[in-house]
């Protein structure tokens, strides 16, 4: 399973063509793609401050998810000023998702799919399996 925070900043005035952007993602993501247990963006407290909590099944279905044409489709360069990702674990009994996990890059998946892995590596931190 992989989960991740993304911390995302956008461009001043930006603010409605984004949340556009930002529907029509989650309606296509949901309703188009497999593995996805949670897509969910929401708005932070510092102005052009927002939030994804985004969870796939695996990493795999996370890659699928972001080089899927929906997503490759926005002009996203002309809304964000930047955007973090933050894979996240959940606390053991106080959270209802799987562990986020580095499964290895085998024969079964394609070119796109060691790209992705390239792009966005999975980062599990250490301290993490002493908390399970």
């Amino acid at each position: 399973m992989t989960t991740l925070l993304a911390h995302i900043t956008i461009k001043s005035g930006q603010e409605n063509k984004f949340e556009a952007i930002m529907k029509d993602m989650v309606a296509q993501t949901l309703s188009q793609e497999e593995g996805v247990l949670r897509y969910e963006y929401y708005k932070g407290q510092a102005a052009n401050h927002y939030y994804c909590l985004l969870a796939f099944k695996d990493k795999w279905a996370f890659y699928r998810h972001q080089n899927s044409d929906h997503h490759e489709g926005h002009d996203f360069g002309a809304v964000l000023e930047s955007i973090r990702l933050e894979y996240l674990g959940p606390v053991q009994d106080a959270n209802s998702l799987p562990p986020t996990v580095d499964l290895p890059l085998t024969d079964a998946q394609d070119e796109s799919m060691a790209r992705a892995e390239k792009s966005y590596p999975i980062a599990v931190p250490d301290w993490w399996a002493e908390r399970a």
